[in-house]
């Protein structure tokens, strides 16, 4: 019987860790055929993918030398949101047997899709372990076995992590892909201009040094990775992640209309100016906005979610390098933000005084409010 595995997707877009995973997929399952399919609409995703035509060719771009694996338009045809259970019943008809292939993180959440018995029926799960996500392979195989009276292949390929929102971000700033996705693939979208960046994300790119453009790419990653667990709106994280530097290069003394206190230390004034640019220069009126820009450096008492969330991101973007970075990220990862973000202002507050920096009131003020008289741990 004809072995024959479904690698499914957004692939938005297809990256160098998709290209692995299906070719040690292929080895380790002896696939006669693996069918890479992207979704049309997926549903259990928010973010609205490039167009179907687009995410097709990136795939044949990226598996063109792969004679045993072929990109299927399936999905794409069906239209509507794509279920699994109806893809793998329509391939399962043929007389082969048909493999889908997952990874921990949907392993956990097989028992919410829709209709998981009937794709167990059609198809055996193989599934790859993830770096950047636990799963218990053997209590989710006595949970298989208990409602579904079925087993799934362990995959001995561990999955790296790369995020696709990373390629989109990196793209729409004009940074380097390499060794994100496959270099035809990195040439399509740079001539195709398919992740292109709005106005905010152009005013910045073109203001700023390579360096400090990349930093302010991986601020709007990271803020983007927690923005819907704290229930923020996605595109105010994304324009105040990207304004937030907007001024830093900026010479303050130069700019009409625009006035600083004088306890304000240097270090700290592109925040205000930043916040000033954004409104003047950009048209952004959105006080929250502006307020996360104006105090994304020194922190301020009650500060809103989304400057919060701008303020740690900051801090814990996967460039920065300093004593401590790692156990912030740690905390990032987990799901007590307040806890993160205390803990980036303590180590803010350790910083400044270490290098005998003056420290500006509203730093100190912020430390107070949220560490000093709330005392939490």
């Amino acid at each position: 019987m004809e072995k024959i595995g479904i690698l499914g997707g957004t692939f938005n877009p297809v990256h160098v860790e998709h290209v692995r995973l299906a070719k040690c997929a292929v080895e380790e399952l002896g696939l006669d055929k693996l069918l890479v399919m992207p979704t049309f609409i997926p549903p259990h995703k928010q973010v609205v993918p490039a167009p179907a035509h687009d995410r097709i060719k990136m795939l044949e771009l990226a598996f063109i030398d792969d004679e045993k694996i072929e990109v299927s338009d399936f999905e794409i045809e069906q239209g509507g949101k794509s279920y699994t259970y109806l893809t793998v019943e329509h391939f399962q008809k043929v007389g082969a047997q048909i493999y889908f292939i997952v990874g921990g993180d949907m392993l956990v959440n097989f028992k919410t899709w829709r209709f998981p018995e009937r794709i167990l029926k059609s198809a055996r799960l193989a599934v790859f372990e993830r770096e950047d996500f636990y799963a218990d392979f053997e209590k989710e195989r006595e949970y298989f076995r208990e409602h579904f009276n079925a087993d799934f292949i362990k995959l001995n390929y561990v999955g790296k992590n790369i995020s696709s929102t990373k390629i989109r971000v990196y793209s729409a700033f004009s940074l380097s892909l390499e060794g994100l996705v496959p270099k035809k693939v990195e040439e399509y979208v740079n001539q195709s201009g398919l992740y292109g960046g709005d106005l905010y994300v152009d005013f910045v790119k073109t203001r700023m040094p390579e360096k400090r453009v990349k930093h302010t790419a991986n601020v709007v990653i990271s803020a983007l990775k927690k923005a819907k667990e704290l229930g923020l709106d996605e595109k105010k994280v994304m324009i105040a992640a990207t304004l937030h530097d907007c001024a830093k290069y900026f010479d303050h003394t130069k700019i009409d209309g625009f006035t600083i206190d004088k306890d304000v230390p240097p270090p700290v004034i592109h925040q205000f100016l930043g916040a000033f640019v954004a409104e003047k220069f950009l048209g952004v009126f959105d006080k929250e906005i502006l307020d996360a820009i104006r105090y994304h450096t020194s922190g301020k008492a009650d500060m809103s979610l989304l400057g919060k969330l701008i303020f740690v991101a900051d801090m814990v973007e996967e460039g920065r390098d300093y004593d401590g970075v790692e156990y912030l990220r740690a905390l990032y990862e987990k799901d007590d933000f307040e806890f993160c973000f205390r803990e980036c202002l303590r180590e803010e507050m350790l910083h400044l005084i270490n290098k005998g920096q003056k420290i500006y009131a509203e730093t100190i003020s912020a430390y107070d409010y949220y560490v000093e008289q709330k005392g939490e741990k």
